[in-house]
């Protein structure tokens, strides 16, 4: 009789943790960026979340549905009308190129899109059956933000240490400005590095 109770509480908690653990999430295979201060994002992996993912050769999705920059614009707007507060989550290839992923920030800004997600991958490994995605979260600046009022940094080409992010992320806003040649995942490396000391960074397109 004991060993059949054992059983069934065992059973029951088994059930409990599988209807906690959220499915996951058909989508598009990138290689993201490695952070160590990106924050849990489980909305990412709700049914009706926004998902956009940039492969490395700068292949443009919406979930499943490749699309062009100005497409997804159309879509990801007209999805979240009547839904403010919906998050939109950005999926790149850690080597596609800057300008390649500026299209697509470009496109959500025109979308109404202000603070996107940046999805990334953790250097620690761990044997849990369900870990949450991560994210850093950006701010999109206009397209020409007031360089009086923020610390422009740059990334690629004369990329700033980590102890200069850090040093400006401190004591002023910054504003990420990277050559559109960089690889997508030396922006977010310097936005990580940047989130360690709580900045809210915007990101704002390559110099002309």
């Amino acid at each position: 009789m004991s060993r059949m109770v054992r059983f069934s509480v065992g059973a029951l908690l088994a059930a409990a943790i599988a209807a906690q653990t959220p499915a996951l999430r058909k989508g598009v295979s990138v290689q993201m960026p490695v952070t160590t201060n990106a924050v849990a994002m489980p909305d990412a992996d709700l049914a009706d979340s926004l998902v956009v993912a940039v492969t490395f050769r700068g292949a443009v999705f919406l979930e499943v549905t490749r699309m062009t920059p100005a497409q997804l614009s159309g879509e990801v707007k007209a999805q979240l009308t009547g839904h403010a507060g919906k998050r939109v989550y950005l999926k790149g290839d850690a080597r596609t190129p800057y300008s390649t992923v500026v299209e697509v920030l470009d496109g959500l800004r025109t979308a109404g899109v202000h603070s996107p997600v940046l999805l990334t991958s953790q250097h620690d490994s761990t044997n849990a059956s369900y870990v949450p995605p991560m994210g850093l979260e950006v701010l999109l600046p206009p397209p020409a933000p007031n360089a009086a009022q923020s610390v422009i940094l740059k990334a690629g080409n004369g990329q700033a240490s980590d102890a200069e992010l850090k040093q400006y992320a401190r004591r002023d806003r910054p504003v990420l400005q990277a050559n559109g040649t960089a690889p997508f995942g030396d922006v977010v490396h310097a936005v990580d590095v940047c989130r360690a000391e709580e900045a809210k960074v915007f990101l704002a397109s390559p110099a002309k």
